[in-house]
């Protein structure tokens, strides 16, 4: 049985290894969400802005917030370092969610 363990262990360890590109972090790392501005989220009230969005075309939900459409300066810098879309809705969208675990 010991054996049948390390050789897997060595298996498992060869294929880890077995290129020179980086690895992507362990998404288990990820911050946890706080419900701050592009969040990802499922309620409301898991958003400090009571206001969690769909955004069924760009396939995610997050918590977002109101602005004046049109006008992005209104919106959070989003994950991309760029003030967010504000939408015809008078919601801010992002690029994309914030890195973090709901």
């Amino acid at each position: 049985m010991r054996a049948w363990l390390l050789i897997g262990a060595a298996v498992s360890a060869a294929i880890a290894c077995s290129s020179n590109t980086s690895h992507s972090v362990d998404s288990n790392s990820a911050r946890t969400c706080v419900g701050s501005a592009f969040d990802p989220c499922t309620t409301n009230d898991q958003c400090m802005s009571m206001n969690c969005h769909p955004y069924g075309t760009s396939g995610f939900t997050v918590c977002t917030q109101a602005c004046t459409p049109g006008d992005n300066s209104t919106c959070p810098v989003d994950s991309t370092g760029s003030n967010a879309v504000c939408n015809n809705m008078g919601n801010c969208k992002p690029a994309k969610p914030n890195d973090c675990v709901p």
